[in-house]
């Protein structure tokens, strides 16, 4: 449709965006939208200086995310200690069940800080997440995919993203399915070619959070060893914005 109705028609066409490279390419945006080969591509850097601005940790957890309950069993153990000292943290599921399990496992007392997405809309949830930062008290988001995108949260009420795994996408869309067919049929890797590349999009939007000024500092806790144990996982783990680097 878009070669049809603009890359055909259209004199000239400029695509801009922070997010259309995945794993450092256009593959993914030149496959999905069509581009005509002769289309010339650029990435202009980035006005943040990310390994002065913060740190992206990849800790020991002793837990591997496709054992959903040792995953979130280990959520639960090891979150208190990890967000203790910022102000505002935003911590990111795929998965509403693992959300509310770690919801409802941590100690009483320490979740009163958390406002948990579902409960009241999109916009009253950070409204209140803001007003406990401004009042001078600590205030933990739990958030699923809607929250890792187009969520503009500056200085104090963003200090520490937290992304409990790569974020997959679930396989049960029609056209989804329809284009790893095809690529299937040309020999290639769906895997590869579809499920890693928009991991890697996604986490990459995810990681956005944290720096929304030029004069914001904090880190990003990625609660998922095959960033480090996987080979597509260290593929994503490279395209990730340049903060300096902790991995356990």
């Amino acid at each position: 449709m878009l070669r049809r109705n603009l890359w055909n028609v259209a004199y000239g066409a400029l695509v801009t965006s922070a997010t259309l490279t995945a794993l450092g390419t256009f593959d993914r945006f030149r496959m999905r939208a069509g581009l005509p080969k002769a289309a010339v591509t650029a990435v202009v850097p980035s006005p943040f200086h990310h390994a002065d601005a913060g740190v992206l940790r990849v800790p020991d957890l002793k837990a591997d995310p496709r054992d959903a309950a040792a995953h979130t069993a280990a959520i639960i153990r090891d979150l208190p200690e990890l967000v203790e000292g910022s102000r505002g943290t935003l911590v990111l599921f795929s998965s509403r069940k693992q959300m509310q399990d770690v919801f409802d496992g941590l100690d009483r007392d320490w979740r009163k800080q958390v406002f948990i997405q579902g409960n009241l809309s999109k916009q009253e949830t950070l409204n209140k997440h803001k007003a406990r930062v401004d009042g001078g008290d600590s205030s933990v988001l739990f958030g699923l995919a809607s929250f890792a995108e187009g969520v503009d949260l500056p200085g104090a009420y963003c200090e520490h993203v937290v992304i409990a795994k790569i974020p997959f996408s679930v396989p049960d869309d029609p056209v989804e399915a329809a284009l790893a067919e095809w690529i299937e049929a040309r020999g290639g890797n769906p895997f590869m070619e579809i499920s890693v590349p928009d991991a890697s999009l996604k986490l990459v939007q995810a990681c956005g959070r944290l720096l929304r000024t030029e004069e914001d500092r904090g880190t990003i806790t990625l609660l998922d060893r095959r960033l480090v144990t996987q080979r597509y996982g260290k593929a994503i783990l490279n395209a990730l914005p340049p903060f300096r680097r902790e991995i356990s």
